[in-house]
Parts: structure tokens; C-alpha cells; sequence
């Protein structure tokens, strides 16, 4: 089982209250994360959460991306809060499926920490996020997500 615990909150109408979580149990049917699809409230907290943090390129994509690998919800909502203790409140992030071109078919996905900081700022605060926290998740993400940022 996944359990998703919110460590802090974002946006009040969004966003779990302190201590909440969110279940998803290995194997469970995840069809619910298809656009038009009936879901609980659970459910719906999640994608409250996702889309209430990240700008979804392409919606169906990502659903189907975590349709396929919910083993990294978590990891994608402890994202947006370590990303928002580097770059500032209400940081402009994108979540994006890409496909990687040197393996075939392997899908990875991205948050893009769009920013208009200056590079060398924004690459050591990158830095800084990836040294006190992503670097020790690379055993969890396994190849399938990642963070990197998109210069406005």
C-alpha cells in the first residue's frame, strides 16, 4: 500500500489538511484516473492535490502515466512541497510525460519549475533541492520522474 501523507499544505480549498492521506493499495484499480471516469472522494482529493500544485500538460497522459506507475503519487505530491520550500511560495511548476530518447518507449515524468530567476540563481536552488532531498529519492522514482526547470 501507498500512503500519501500531506506534510504541509498549499492552497486551503485544495490542498489536504495537515496529517491527512491519501490510500492506494498495490493492484487496486487505478481506471479511475481516466478523464470522465466516476471516482470517490479519495479519489478526487488526489487529483485535487496534482492539479491544485502542477499545470498538467496533457491531462490524459499524465493519468495514464500514474495509472501505470502509482508508486510515484507520492513521491510527485512530496515533490511539490520540497519544490516550493526552494523556489518560494506558489512556484509555476509543469507536469509533463516525455518520452526519453535514448531508451524507446520509456516514458519519464517531468516537473518544470518554470522561473524567470536568474540562471545561476535558479540552478543552485535546484541544486540545493536536489542534494537535500531528490538525490536520496532516486531508489524511489527508479528512473521515472524527475525535476528540472524551464527558464521563462
Amino acid at each position: 500500500m501507498t500512503s500519501i501523507a500531506i506534510s504541509a499544505h498549499r492552497r486551503p480549498s485544495s490542498w489536504l489538511e495537515i496529517g491527512s492521506s491519501v490510500s492506494i493499495t498495490e493492484g487496486e484499480d487505478l481506471s479511475w484516473l481516466e478523464t470522465g471516469s466516476s471516482v470517490s472522494m479519495a479519489r478526487e482529493e488526489f487529483l485535487r492535490h496534482i492539479e491544485g500544485y502542477f499545470s498538467l500538460r496533457e491531462q490524459a497522459k499524465i493519468q495514464a502515466f500514474f495509472r501505470d506507475h502509482p508508486q510515484l503519487i507520492e513521491i510527485v505530491l512530496e515533490a511539490a512541497f520540497h519544490i516550493e520550500r526552494h523556489f518560494g511560495p506558489d512556484p509555476q511548476v509543469e507536469l509533463a510525460v516525455s518520452v526519453d530518447p535514448e531508451i524507446e518507449g520509456m516514458e519519464e515524468l517531468f516537473a518544470y519549475i518554470c522561473t524567470s530567476l536568474p540562471v545561476d540563481e535558479a540552478l543552485a536552488r535546484l541544486d540545493r533541492l536536489d542534494e537535500e532531498w531528490f538525490l536520496d529519492q532516486l531508489d524511489r522514482v527508479n528512473g521515472l520522474f524527475n525535476i528540472s526547470l524551464k527558464f521563462l
